[in-house]
């Protein structure tokens, strides 16, 4: 909240009081708390700080009897009459600190004062963002968007829904914490709790996960390009679509060819599949082929998916399309467990690191990390790895995490790492080169072969997955997929 410019300019004489939500009685009431008990300051200090006040010598008073505090002297009448002007509010400095000693009510309200403080300064921002919309799209000259209005206005709003605290991120003390978690240790062995991770559909993934998706984690996919990044995302969203709400942003591919993929994942036939290219094409279809995608609309058409199809997308509206999507499953009894962002590139950044790439994604990273955290999901991210995985003189080009493009803030801020390796788009350059036949034996031995490398992972540990995958199926599995 304290980024807002026009807080300041709202409490301006051309304002009257009246205009703008406050209440100078709680703002009176807590400062008169804390002249009486400055022990009071640990509860009160997490809720409100001088910028939330309404009345700017209220903001100074806090700010004294804060900064006194902090240093470990007393904050009285008297101690605090030094640091501010000869007259406050009007009166003399001493007159005006003993109107708020004498007006002090129970110390024990201070905490719901600044609550109320801080929910009248949380109604100014969005009363602000409401005028400064109302006089964009009123007289905003015509290069102005509408679009960069409402993502504008959508930002102003992230802003004050961040000063509003979550409960489910409460804190506890050491006591409340191990009782707290040998309690749902002792619920899910008897039963009586369900774990909140998300399965992936792959049995050793969720093994070497401790479950799947864990809520409040960010989980990063990365891999070069043609190494299945599309492909994973598109298996995996449809397995955890099965057990919990899967919101999906795909901002690399049309709608049709992500549409195309998962009907391609599901119509998947041993020895006979369907590739989302032919899906794509539609013209030369058999009505087997036909039957079998049918029957595979019907059987997506039972999961909790919804795909956001667009060429770019700011965290504004990440975070408002995932409050949006837990609202609508929750009205159908389900939990949104996980959301995909395909991919990194195309997540949109504030203008506040603009040209410098390195911080820009940490902004992204951390945005989507505190995302995960306070809406109770799991983010996966899609991004891309550098080109030194195919530098000429590197004989293995298996990436680590030191291959991730701009990888200081992203390695920081994920909980998990997969790194995708696929041996055959390599060994496919190699064939058409040189016709080796002992590489095109090798070839065809590890065709449908998909490596997940964990290059980290919080919860277990790091090691690499062979699973199989068929590319232009749009599909992966723990094994080879017989007939469905």
């Amino acid at each position: 909240m304290s980024g807002h410019p026009d807080r300041a300019a709202a409490r301006a004489p051309a304002e009257s009081a009246a205009e703008l939500p406050h209440n100078v009685e709680a703002e009176r009431a807590l400062l008169g708390a804390l002249l009486w008990r400055n022990d009071i300051m640990a509860e009160v200090a997490p809720l409100v700080s001088a910028e939330h006040f309404y009345f700017a010598e209220h903001q100074v008073t806090y700010s004294t009897i804060a900064g006194l505090i902090a240093e470990g002297k007393p904050a009285t009448a008297i101690t605090v009459k030094s640091f501010l002007p000869a007259q406050v509010a009007g009166m003399p400095t001493m007159a005006y600190l003993a109107a708020l000693t004498s007006e002090a009510a129970e110390a024990v309200s201070a905490p719901g004062y600044a609550q109320i403080i801080r929910q009248m300064a949380t109604r100014r921002d969005l009363v602000t963002t409401a005028r400064q919309l109302i006089e964009n799209a009123r007289s905003a000259p015509i290069e102005v968007s509408v679009a960069g209005m409402i993502e504008a206005a959508e930002a102003d709003l992230l802003l004050a829904r961040g000063s509003v605290p979550d409960t489910h991120l409460a804190s506890m003390t050491a006591a409340e914490g191990g009782a707290w978690m040998l309690g749902r240790i002792d619920r899910l062995r008897a039963g009586l709790e369900r774990s909140t991770a998300v399965s992936t559909g792959i049995v050793d993934l969720d093994r070497v996960t401790s479950g799947g998706f864990q809520r409040g984690q960010l989980w990063l996919m990365a891999g070069r390009p043609g190494m299945g990044k599309t492909v994973a995302m598109t298996s995996l969203s449809r397995y955890a679509a099965r057990h919990a709400g899967v919101l999906v942003f795909q901002c690399e591919v049309t709608r049709d060819q992500q549409w195309a993929r998962y009907l391609a994942d599901m119509a998947y036939v041993h020895n006979q599949p369907l590739t989302f290219g032919q899906i794509m094409a539609g013209v030369d279809l058999d009505d087997e082929q036909l039957w079998r995608l049918e029957d595979a609309q019907k059987r997506i058409s039972q999961l909790h998916l919804r795909v956001e199809c667009e060429p770019g997308v700011s965290i504004a509206q990440i975070t408002f399309a995932v409050k949006a999507e837990k609202k609508r499953l929750a009205q159908r009894g389900i939990s949104l467990g996980v959301v995909f962002i395909d991919y990194l590139k195309f997540v949109k950044v504030s203008d506040r690191y603009r040209g410098q790439r390195v911080l820009e994604i940490g902004e992204i990273s951390g945005a989507l990390k505190t995302l995960a955290k306070a809406e109770d999901i799991c983010v996966v991210l899609l991004a891309q790895l550098n080109r030194q995985v195919e530098a000429e003189g590197r004989a293995d080009r298996r990436p680590t995490v030191a291959d991730l493009r701009d990888s200081g803030e992203l390695e920081q801020d994920a909980d998990v790492v997969l790194l995708l390796y696929r041996d055959a788009f390599y060994l496919e350059k190699k064939v058409k080169a040189s016709g080796d036949p002992e590489l095109i034996d090798r070839l065809l031995e590890r065709q449908n072969s998909l490596e997940i490398i964990l290059g980290k992972n919080r919860a277990g540990p790091t090691r690499t997955l062979d699973l199989w995958c068929d590319v232009a199926a749009s599909s992966i599995a723990q094994h080879a997929r017989g007939p469905v």
